[in-house]
């Protein structure tokens, strides 16, 4: 049980030292402050990416999957992106 206990107490220290502490600014004086940010680094974050080179789209009424009205017992969610597949006969849910 002692090892366990050590083994343990190991792991969770490893955890623990491999992210490093981060603190709020928040409550620290004017003077403290002053010493603290000058050591701060900024990394301006990375451009986000451009327009996808695919402009072509998918028809969900083609021949495959033809509109279907609402059956009894079927449902439907907030989402309209879902709603429009299971009307169009996609399957989300296999038992």
């Amino acid at each position: 049980m002692v090892q366990f206990s050590a083994i343990l107490a190991l792991s969770l220290a490893a955890s623990a030292l491999a992210f490093p502490p981060y603190q709020s600014l928040a409550g620290l004086s004017k003077k403290q402050l002053d010493s603290v940010i000058p050591t701060l680094a900024f990394h301006p974050p990375e451009s986000p990416p451009g327009p996808l080179n695919d402009t072509s789209a998918k028809l969900v009424n083609d021949a495959a999957h033809p509109w279907k009205p609402l059956r009894e017992g079927d449902i439907r969610g907030p989402c309209p992106g879902l709603n429009t597949l299971a009307s169009h006969g996609v399957s989300i849910v296999h038992f």
